[in-house]
């Protein structure tokens, strides 16, 4: 089933009554022309929901429905004793849940305080294999933020290879790790804090970031601009108004979502110079 938008807060029970509605998939044999016989080492990934095929892949493919990974990360959650709540953003072939653990939380400076969590990822047309990533939600907006960024672990696995059984031990870990490594979040959003920028560069950055024909980038403007109400606005404010759309932006798709996602990540972790446009640069 499609949805275009899914940031209804779910507890555990409705997630699980939700995750019923998830499509479903199944392997099909893959028959070229007027051959009778099946293609061999090769499958149809079959949306059985949308009727349609979701992809055409390798024998080797594991089909990892939507529903059972979600059910089992919930199963591990409960059994940590974590008290979640959860978003849905689903397109049919493509799944994003958003899990909040509202009583971990991270303080970065005065004013921003994060929920930590997680965000699954599952697909049956290659886009993706399942994902488990780190989560943040920023408490001030409830801006959704992933944060990928190398020495927070994460968990991902290909749909070719066994689908890992424990997924306790990875949650468990990923959130310990989250805790751990927050003195670095708390560096690199201080950093991100410290980087004024002109108006001017910073429009030039954002078309660099994004096409300029792209639809998204006036949005994106348009909440940097309010959000920081005629001040100079720095790396931070950019990072939050690519989260902040991301977040709320009415009709997204989960996977312009996810390209947001990674933008803002890119606002995050680079520094400034190598996000100045080259002629800005030298100038």
């Amino acid at each position: 089933m499609t949805e275009n938008k899914g940031d209804k807060k779910m507890d555990m029970n409705e997630l699980s009554q939700k995750a019923f509605q998830f499509d479903r998939a199944e392997s099909r044999d893959v028959f070229v022309g007027d051959n009778e016989n099946a293609e061999k080492n090769y499958q149809a990934v079959y949306n059985i929901d949308k009727n349609e095929v979701a992809c055409i892949s390798s024998d080797r493919y594991n089909v990892v429905q939507h529903k059972h990974l979600v059910d089992s990360v919930r199963e591990a959650i409960s059994n940590l004793n974590i008290k979640a709540t959860a978003t849905v953003r689903n397109d049919g072939n493509r799944i994003f849940v958003d899990l909040s653990f509202p009583d971990s939380k991270l303080y970065v400076a005065k004013g921003e305080e994060f929920f930590s969590g997680i965000r699954i990822i599952n697909s049956y047309d290659k886009t993706t294999g399942v994902m488990i990533l780190p989560f943040l939600k920023r408490l001030i907006c409830s801006n959704g933020m992933v944060v990928n960024v190398g020495w927070v672990k994460e968990f991902n696995v290909s749909h070719s290879n066994k689908l890992a059984k424990d997924f306790e031990v990875s949650v468990d870990q990923m959130i310990k790790s989250m805790v751990e490594k927050n003195d670095k979040f708390k560096a690199m959003v201080n950093n991100c804090i410290g980087d004024s920028i002109e108006w001017e560069i910073m429009d030039s950055i954002i078309n660099k970031l994004v096409d300029a024909r792209s639809k998204h980038i006036e949005a994106i403007k348009s909440k940097l601009k309010s959000n920081c109400k005629g001040t100079i606005p720095t790396r931070w404010d950019l990072y939050n108004a690519f989260t902040d759309y991301a977040t709320h932006g009415q009709q997204l798709s989960p996977n312009i979502e996810n390209w947001l996602q990674n933008k803002a990540q890119k606002v995050l972790i680079t520094p400034l110079v190598e996000l100045k446009p080259k002629q800005i640069i030298s100038a």
